[in-house]
């Protein structure tokens, strides 16, 4: 990858680490190239079963590098609005969706400060794991004058509802780990020491699992914010179909009946 993200393989988990904390873990166009290239290995990986997202130092990430070029603070005003469509339109919001498909399961460990566009990276994952000294920040708007970006709205108003989503964006007050969890912004709070190791054993957890039935599962939730009651009984009921022709479900029922524990990793997976 980078000197500012790297790589570490844990059996079935891939742990990707944002390692900038001398700058808050800002990110730059090499940390976000790093991290989609990340990524995109360890979904063609058949052997990683699942991601861990850490950081370094007092921040998860306080967001976008603004003193980076890709920025195009540095352009002169009527070239600045092209520059941003280009970063944000392609790398930026790339990387939010390369965690959203990804072919298996992504956590993120969230530590110290999460601010700006790191809100909307820590929030992509499919579950997200805080130490309980953690705080939130969408200071876009009161901080820059931005508006907030990496899909940050869509997760505040999805999980905490149009009212709070524009109360916190406006204000730009902190959110309290505790809070974040209370509210169902993130899954879990953990003590800050514990804060990796907690991450790591759900990660090992979620990767003994069965992938393809996880995956099937993320398509279900994310679909059912959109659909009607009857459609997402259709495509609960066509995904139930087929899961029960799956490997996966054949493995579970048979360790079932012999009372014995699934064996997942050894069906493999498909590369992403």
């Amino acid at each position: 990858m980078n000197k500012h993200t790297t790589e570490e393989t844990h059996g079935p988990v891939r742990l990707l680490r944002i390692d900038r904390a001398e700058a808050m873990n800002a990110l730059t166009r090499e940390m976000l190239e790093g991290l989609r290239e990340g990524i995109t290995r360890a979904g063609k990986d058949e052997t990683i079963r699942a991601i861990l997202l850490v950081s370094t130092g007092r921040a998860f990430s306080v967001g976008a590098d603004l003193n980076d070029p890709m920025m195009g603070f540095d352009l002169p005003l009527e070239k600045r609005a092209d520059a941003c469509r280009e970063t944000l339109g392609g790398l930026m919001n790339g990387l939010i969706r390369d965690i959203a498909s990804c072919p298996v399961p992504v956590i993120t460990a969230v530590n110290g400060i999460c601010a700006g566009g790191g809100v909307g990276l820590a929030l992509a994952a499919d579950l997200v794991v805080a130490a309980r000294s953690a705080k939130f920040l969408i200071g876009f708007v009161p901080v820059l004058g931005l508006t907030p970006d990496l899909g940050t709205t869509w997760q505040l108003t999805r999980k905490l509802g149009r009212s709070r989503a524009l109360g916190l964006a406006m204000t730009g007050r902190d959110i309290p780990a505790e809070d974040a969890e209370r509210w169902g912004l993130i899954w879990q709070t953990v003590a800050d020491d514990a804060l990796e190791d907690e991450a790591m054993t759900l990660a090992q957890q979620l990767a003994s699992g069965p992938n393809e039935a996880q995956i099937a599962l993320r398509e279900l939730i994310d679909a059912a914010g959109e659909n009607t009651l009857s459609e997402q009984l259709d495509y609960e009921c066509e995904l139930q179909a087929r899961r029960t022709a799956s490997p996966e479900v054949a493995e579970a029922v048979s360790a079932f009946l012999g009372k014995r524990k699934p064996d997942f990793i050894s069906l493999g997976r498909k590369p992403g």
